[in-house]
């Protein structure tokens, strides 16, 4: 259930976006694909440039029971930690959505280590322009490890074209 309020947030922020240019949406998908790029490189450095200090990473996992269990932790912690190796995180079918200096991703992803896939499921970054760059100030996903054959299957279908937003006069 969480997963989805999560997606639906995500989604409402979509509503009222204004609407973006794949030229608008480059740098805000290249910030998130350094981020992975970082993250499987184990390059803290990089991902101390591009999160903003006192940002909140948020996973909601599905546990074997069919609970759901949140964890949350400041990023700042991460970067004081070993990132594990063999870490390779890939998403498809990105949806950005940006107002301002405010911008959200949300897209399904699959999680491998050393080559094996341990789970899927759908990320939510929360980014802002802070000094003329795209910086992430928060994370949250799902962790779904039985969810990645019907998250992939997205990834085969074209998006519908949307119509323009028309404001009554």
């Amino acid at each position: 259930m969480l997963k989805y309020l999560i997606v639906l947030s995500a989604l409402a922020l979509a509503g009222s976006a204004q609407a973006s240019s794949p030229d608008d949406d480059a740098p805000i998908l290249a910030t998130v694909q350094r981020f992975f790029d970082a993250l499987g490189a184990r390059d803290t450095a990089t991902m101390r440039q591009i999160v903003l200090p006192g940002s909140i990473y948020t996973a909601v996992s599905t546990q074997p029971d069919g609970t759901t269990r949140i964890g949350r932790m400041a990023a700042d912690e991460t970067f004081n930690k070993a990132i594990g190796p063999g870490y390779l995180e890939r998403m498809w079918s990105p949806v950005v959505s940006r107002r301002g200096a405010m911008a959200t991703v949300t897209a399904p992803y699959e999680f491998q280590v050393d080559g094996k896939t341990t789970h899927c499921g759908v990320d939510v970054f929360g980014l802002i322009k802070a000094e003329a760059e795209w910086k992430i100030a928060s994370f949250m996903w799902t962790q779904e490890p039985d969810a990645c054959a019907e998250l992939k299957a997205t990834e085969m279908r074209p998006t519908p074209p949307q119509a323009p937003a028309t404001r009554p006069r």
